[in-house]
């Protein structure tokens, strides 16, 4: 299944930078989240433990040892200022699995940290997926990005902040 998420953003923007710790602490809040509610998490190769670090950034994934992981999450660390910050153009294609709940909420979260400067694409609409959760009702979460962001961070975002960004894959 070829559901995808797009995202981009400048990694060397000060402002990035400056978010950045809240991008963690924030994403860490988002994964122990979809955990409770019944969806493994594993770090990028589907095993093991996220990472969430400073230094080296945000890699995770659904479970590989039961079939639920797909394409790795990933968002850069900052990275030092060199003229005008160049975007990082990425795309995470989830499959719908259910780690799709943590990937579609640490994007919405990230650009209600820096609307002006992350901005978030997706095969699924925000009137629909993003509203519901793109996952049938046979797993243990029914829980949409919107409701997960909005519970966590008392914030809600109505107007639809997907935009077009293309397929950076080859």
């Amino acid at each position: 299944m070829q559901y995808r998420h797009y995202f981009s953003y400048p990694p060397g923007h000060s402002r990035y930078r400056r978010a950045w710790p809240a991008i963690l602490a924030d994403t860490r809040r988002i994964i122990d989240a979809v955990r409770t509610a019944g969806v493994a998490i594993a770090g990028p190769d589907g095993r093991r433990s996220p990472i969430l670090d400073p230094t080296h950034g945000v890699g995770f994934n659904g479970d590989a040892y039961t079939d639920l992981d797909g394409e790795t999450f990933t968002l850069l660390a900052p990275t030092p200022p060199a003229g005008a910050p160049a975007p990082a153009t990425a795309s995470c294609r989830t499959g719908r699995k259910p780690y799709d709940l943590a990937v579609a909420a640490v994007l919405l979260r990230c650009h209600l940290l820096l609307p002006d400067l992350f901005t978030i694409g997706s095969d699924g609409r925000w009137d629909v997926e993003w509203a519901h959760g793109p996952l049938p009702t046979r797993v243990a979460s029914t829980l949409s990005a919107r409701q997960l962001v909005a519970s966590l961070f008392e914030t809600t975002l109505t107007a639809d902040p997907l935009r077009p960004i293309g397929d950076p894959s080859p």
